[in-house]
């Protein structure tokens, strides 16, 4: 088993640093199939009714990422290890000169299978941890995934447990990430959004999770949110939203199981994905008019360096100083 698709290696991170400067993507998600082996309360990105991607129609899909300038493309569903080509699709992503992961939700995950992903290629994996418990409503619990995400850890991968604070789960969040740093698991959160809108009904339960895990990661905790998208989640839930241009369409998009061009997931699409061209990209760098209320973590955390630089690098420069000063 060789490890070299890793998107944090020093080689790879150096050949993304003209994205700093140009109009071209760092990352595509692109979804593989529509099918998932789970019913959380909160997820409406899977739909059984309806089957896999064909491997062909992924292939066009992976070749026009290349051809727009992606350096990852992520396989995302549904639930992508569903798909009886992941590993396969992986390897083709790798031979384009990209680098490749999945987010999963790891019921199916398997020490065989693991290997096998990442000797197709596969340089990282989120697991999706919901809970302490499992429950009807969110079934993704460390109780559940603990051997599974304990395997992934002893493997040299960029690898992360992923944790949404919603009311399904806010009672367990420290539980969950106490129970990930005593494992030495790297934890990302994210605050819940309906269908692309941040959730605000119970902002201050909220707020007070988040604010427990920034001070956790001042701890030297593992927890793998950065401080300016920790500091935009509290604006945000405190009702001050910060200003911002989503890159999204840009830096980052989504390609849906039909083959569609999206800014996120949540955005209705417009464009076939293969009729895009570089030239259209370099449109979508202005706002988009749904910033305000957004709670898309990742696109978030994607544009914030471009849109708002002066402010990321406050808020980064600052909480690393409160850290290290223990204030």
């Amino acid at each position: 088993m060789k490890l070299l698709n890793d998107p944090l290696k020093a080689s790879i991170l150096l050949r993304s640093l003209p994205r700093a400067f140009d109009d071209l993507p760092l990352w595509a998600q692109l979804n593989i199939t529509h099918k998932c082996n789970l019913d959380c309360s909160y997820c409406t990105e899977y739909d059984n009714s309806k089957d896999h991607v064909p491997y062909e129609d992924l292939v066009a899909r992976i070749d026009h990422c290349h051809a727009l300038g992606c350096m990852h493309v992520d396989l995302i569903g549904g639930e992508p290890m569903l798909h009886p080509d992941l590993a396969k699709l992986m390897k083709y992503v790798c031979s384009k000169g990209m680098t490749t992961g999945m987010t999963t939700n790891g019921f199916l995950l398997t020490e065989a299978r693991l290997h096998e992903l990442i000797d197709a290629g596969m340089g990282k994996i989120q697991i999706s941890v919901d809970a302490l418990n499992p429950t009807k409503e969110t079934p993704k619990s460390l109780k559940t995934l603990r051997k599974k995400i304990e395997m992934v850890s002893k493997i040299p991968i960029w690898f992360r447990v992923n944790t949404v604070i919603c009311e399904q789960t806010v009672d367990e969040v420290e539980d969950v990430a106490n129970l990930c740093f005593d494992l030495g698991v790297t934890i990302n959160f994210s605050c819940v959004h309906d269908r692309g809108r941040l959730v605000t009904t119970n902002a201050e339960r909220y707020l007070e999770k988040v604010r427990w895990l920034k001070q956790q990661k001042k701890l030297g905790k593992p927890v793998a949110t950065p401080y300016y998208l920790i500091h935009y989640f509290e604006e945000a839930l405190c009702g001050r939203p910060v200003d911002w241009t989503c890159e999204a369409g840009n830096k980052c998009f989504y390609i849906s199981p039909e083959g569609n061009f999206h800014f996120c997931y949540h955005i209705p699409s417009t464009r076939r994905f293969l009729s895009v061209t570089r030239e259209e990209l370099a449109g979508y760098r202005t706002k988009k008019g749904c910033e305000e209320e957004c709670g898309v973590d990742c696109v978030v955390q994607t544009s914030m360096p471009y849109s708002n630089r002066a402010l990321v690098l406050y808020v980064e420069a600052k909480e690393r100083m409160s850290a290290a000063f223990g204030t």
